[in-house]
């Protein structure tokens, strides 16, 4: 017995951290949606069937299992209608198992186990404590389970000593599995949150220096490929220095915000906006020719030096900005002097004036 509910546990563990996997990095994120109910409940109605098919056979009808704990997971960390779809498809893996009296009673058991999680759940909704949740519907789920039990079997001294190993086993395990998910959905959470933090500007939320070098061999590997036409834009903020030395360093965050939702709105879907640092910025457009590099350059200082800075209830600045342009194939034939390329216009828009293009 001990052997099978140790089997039972280690379907519970490799099955959670599966799940959870697949489902993290799921299109089907909402939780609410039709496919995300659909994916949620059969992934719990087969957890259940494994966990039954490989289950104590306690007498010649009557098996015992951990076929509990995805219903539980579901309503505790998902939602009761994935929970139910769950139930329902345990139901009814049950009876490919054997058509008996067991089955039968395996329908009301996985009904009330369905219903008393969602009391259960309601009840201690304002409890912040998932380990108090975890031990009211575990211990509610062997009471369940046990009370079937006995009617099955008929008496109760010839399955105690089942009981006392049955109740220790499907506590830990219950329990365990609740912490588990727990941990691991904030393991991914975390990890997820790394993943983004270390590709965007924290400022200004824009993709950082390191997401451009990325981006960057990533397009001029396609166009050494393909061919086509690959422009880089390069742009500063005229005299930001300035601005940050007379009227502070949070009105100078305050411009660097604005600037790039500017940048975002005025690029929409022709390119993508990095801050490389400080003041600067970069602007890769992936099929994009000269001309109308050009004329999207020109529309963005524009649309930049007739905009209000609002930097006060009553007070607001007026900023320009510098933009160097490169193009592939047209202003140079190598792809690998574009970044230098730019920055040599940019420095040109600078000495020329600032608040120009210059390619």
């Amino acid at each position: 017995m001990v052997a099978d509910l140790f089997v039972n546990i280690c379907i519970v563990v490799s099955m959670i951290f599966l799940y959870m996997k697949l489902r993290w990095k799921s299109v089907y994120e909402e939780a609410y949606s039709v496919k995300g109910v659909l994916i949620d409940g059969c992934s719990g109605g087969l957890m259940g069937f494994i966990l039954m098919y490989f289950s104590i056979q306690v007498t010649e009808e009557t098996l015992l299992d951990l076929r509990y704990v995805p219903i539980m997971l579901l309503v505790l960390f998902i939602g009761k209608t994935p929970a139910l779809l769950g139930s329902v498809l345990i139901i009814i893996s049950r009876f490919f198992i054997g058509v008996n009296r067991s089955a039968m009673y395996a329908v009301a058991m996985i009904s009330i186990l369905f219903v008393g999680y969602s009391i259960l759940e309601k009840l201690l909704r304002n409890r912040t404590d998932l380990k108090t949740k975890a031990l009211y519907m575990t211990l509610f789920s062997n009471a369940v389970v046990t009370y079937f039990l006995v009617i099955l079997v008929g008496e109760f001294r010839v399955v105690g000593p089942t009981f006392v190993l049955y109740w220790i086993i499907s506590s830990i395990a219950g329990i365990a599995a609740v912490f588990l998910v727990d941990y691991i959905k904030k393991s991914e959470y975390l990890f997820s949150q790394y993943e983004t933090e270390s590709s965007r500007d924290f400022l200004t939320g824009l993709y950082n220096v390191r997401r451009f070098d990325e981006v960057w061999e990533r397009s001029a590997e396609t166009i050494r490929k393909n061919q086509g036409a690959l422009t880089l834009l390069m742009l500063d903020i005229d005299h930001f220095k300035t601005i940050n030395d007379t009227h502070g360093h949070a009105v100078g965050d305050l411009i660097l915000i604005e600037l790039s939702r500017l940048m975002e709105k005025s690029m929409a879907d022709e390119g993508t906006v990095f801050r490389k640092g400080g003041e600067e910025f970069a602007i890769i457009l992936p099929r994009c020719d000269k001309s109308k590099a050009l004329k999207l350059a020109e529309k963005l200082r524009f649309s930049i030096e007739y905009h209000d800075f609002v930097i006060s209830e009553e007070d607001y600045l007026k900023v320009t900005v510098s933009i160097g342009v490169a193009s592939y194939p047209e202003t140079t034939n190598e792809i690998k002097t574009m970044i230098d390329k730019a920055d040599m216009a940019l420095y040109l828009s600078k000495s020329l004036g600032r608040n120009q293009v210059s390619i």
